[in-house]
C-alpha cells in the first residue's frame, strides 16, 4: 500500500507536467541562500553548511534531500558570493541543482540597516527512472526507459536587514521558467517572502529568534513559521509549524571561539541542529515522520599587519 501511494503521487505529478524543483527544509532559516541570492555574503562571517532531510520516513523510496552551501566575501570584489548544491530524490525522480549567486550589499543607513540585492545562475538536471509500478498497463504518460534533461535559469532577490535584529526578503527562483523540453516537463517560477526578528529576553542569557517563510508558485501557497530560544549563546530549542503538513520540534547547539594575538585574530562558530516533523496530513497513516539535520561552520581569519617602528640613535 505504501508503494502504491507513492507511485500514484509520482504519476500524478508527472501527468500534470509539473515538478517541484526547490528543496523544502524545516530549518529553512538556516538556508536563506538557496532561495534568495541577496543573502550571498550577507553574514558577518564566511560559512560552509550541509543539510540532510529524510522526508516521510517509512514510505518506500521516500523523498531524501542533501544540500551543501558556501557563502562569504572574497575581498577582491565588492559584495559576496554563494554556492548551493543539492540533490533531491523522490521515487523515480532525481533532481540535481547547482546555483552560483552574487549579492551586493549597500552601506548601512543611519539606523544600521542594509539593503542587499542578488542574482544567481541556476542549473537543474532531472532524471526519471524506469522502475515503475503500473496501475494501468501501457500508460503513455509513464516513461518506459530512463530519461534525463537539464535547464539553466536565473534567481533574483532583495533583502532589507539589520544584523542581529531583523530581516525581510523577497525573491524568485527560476525567473525565466525555462522548460525541460526533453522530458516534457514545465519549469515553474517560485516566489518567496521571508522575514525574521530576534531580541533578548531579559538578562537571563535568553534570546528569542523568530522566522517566517511564504512560498508560492501562484497555484499553491505554503507557510512556514518557526521560533526558538537561544540560551547562553550555546543551546537552543524551538518549534516549526507548516499548516496542514507538519509540526516540528527543533533542538540545536552552537559553540563560538575567538582568538587574538599581536599578529592575527580569528572567530569560529560551529552549529548543529536537528528537527523532527510530526506529519499532520493523511500521510501520517503511512509515515513515521520526517528527520532533518543541519551542520555549519562559520569562520573568519585575519592577519594583523606588522607596524614598522624607527628609532633615533640620538635617544638610545
Amino acid at each position: 500500500m505504501r508503494k502504491l501511494l507513492l507511485t500514484v503521487f509520482c504519476c500524478t505529478a508527472i501527468s500534470a507536467l509539473y515538478a517541484q524543483q526547490d528543496p523544502q527544509f524545516t530549518q529553512f532559516y538556516e538556508d536563506r541562500l538557496s532561495f534568495n541570492p541577496a543573502f550571498a555574503g550577507a553574514e558577518r562571517l564566511q560559512y560552509v553548511s550541509a543539510f540532510y532531510r529524510d522526508q516521510w520516513d517509512g514510505l518506500n523510496r521516500d523523498p531524501k534531500t542533501a544540500m551543501f552551501q558556501y557563502s562569504g566575501k572574497l575581498g577582491f570584489i565588492p559584495g559576496g558570493v554563494g554556492v548551493s548544491f543539492f540533490q533531491d530524490i523522490l521515487g523515480q525522480e532525481e533532481n540535481t541543482v547547482f546555483k552560483l549567486a552574487y549579492g551586493y550589499h549597500m552601506a548601512p543607513n543611519a539606523q544600521g540597516a542594509i539593503l542587499s540585492m542578488g542574482l544567481a545562475v541556476n542549473y537543474m538536471g532531472k532524471t526519471l527512472g524506469n522502475e515503475w509500478i503500473y496501475i494501468d498497463d501501457n500508460d503513455p504518460v509513464i516513461p518506459t526507459s530512463q530519461q534525463s534533461g537539464s535547464t539553466v535559469d536565473v534567481d533574483l532577490g532583495f533583502v532589507y536587514s539589520k544584523p542581529g535584529s531583523y530581516y525581510l526578503g523577497l525573491s524568485t527562483t527560476r525567473l525565466a521558467a525555462t522548460d525541460l523540453s526533453s522530458l516534457n516537463i514545465s519549469s515553474v517560477r517560485h516566489l518567496y517572502l521571508q522575514g525574521g526578528y530576534e531580541q533578548d529576553l531579559g538578562g537571563a542569557g535568553l534570546r528569542l529568534r523568530t522566522h517566517m517563510l511564504v512560498k508560492t508558485d501562484l497555484n499553491a501557497t505554503a507557510l512556514d513559521l518557526h521560533a526558538n530560544v537561544l540560551y547562553n549563546d550555546m543551546l537552543f530549542a524551538g518549534l516549526s509549524f507548516r499548516p496542514g503538513d507538519a509540526i516540528a520540534p527543533v533542538v540545536g547547539f552552537e559553540y563560538g571561539m575567538n582568538k587574538s594575538d599581536q599578529t592575527s585574530r580569528s572567530e569560529q562558530i560551529f552549529r548543529l541542529g536537528y528537527s523532527y516533523d510530526a506529519t499532520l496530513s493523511e500521510l501520517a497513516n503511512y509515515s513515521s515522520g520526517s528527520h532533518e539535520i543541519f551542520v555549519s561552520y562559520m569562520f573568519d581569519f585575519e592577519k594583523i599587519p606588522m607596524q614598522t617602528r624607527h628609532a633615533n640613535p640620538r635617544f638610545l
